[in-house]
């Protein structure tokens, strides 16, 4: 496990399996700023069987709250595109009792110095709706770089919606830590 302050990240076991069918299938967990499309519990299941939610094109980890263990959220990260190293990241925090404590900015920094420390890529990327503030505060206070908005990119509750564009350079990353080249 992948340790901060007061969360952890760590893979997907098999037991963790009713958590995602719950969190992937409710929209109303999901919340206002993602995608209402809902993950079947056989979708979660044949993910499970294919990989483990673990593969070089894309990796879940979950958020553990390090006081008591419990599962109250997931990092992911994936291929940005085919042609790059680039990887895009993402979070969420479905125990929304949990939300605004800076636990997903703690999860989300994890998951980039995870990147940065043994995968080998240069840029790391992160989109949100234009209408998700809290998300773009954790891409910021990650070191994350607005880029620009891309018009139209997300299907959101039968509506194409406008996203923030971030980055995050390995040499921007590096500067963060004191550290050089």
């Amino acid at each position: 496990m992948l340790r901060g302050q007061r969360v952890g990240l760590r893979h997907v076991t098999e037991d963790d399996l009713p958590w995602l069918k719950r969190t992937t299938g409710d929209p109303q967990i999901r919340g206002p700023f993602m995608g209402t499309r809902m993950m079947t519990p056989h979708t979660v299941e044949q993910r499970w069987k294919d990989n483990g939610f673990s593969g070089e094109d894309a990796e879940r980890l979950l958020i553990c709250h390090l006081l008591d263990g419990s599962v109250i959220g997931d990092v992911m990260h994936f291929t940005a595109a085919r042609y790059t190293t680039a990887r895009e990241i993402g979070w969420t925090l479905a125990d929304v009792a949990m939300r605004g404590q800076g636990l997903a900015t703690e999860a989300a920094s994890l998951l980039v110095d995870y990147l940065f420390e043994n995968w080998p890529v240069n840029r790391l990327s992160c989109g949100m709706s234009v209408h998700n503030h809290a998300s773009r505060r954790v891409a910021e206070k990650c070191g994350f770089k607005h880029e620009g908005v891309q018009r139209g990119i997300v299907f959101v509750a039968g509506e194409y919606v406008d996203c923030h564009s971030l980055s995050l350079l390995r040499s921007d990353w590096l500067a963060m830590k004191g550290r050089s080249e």
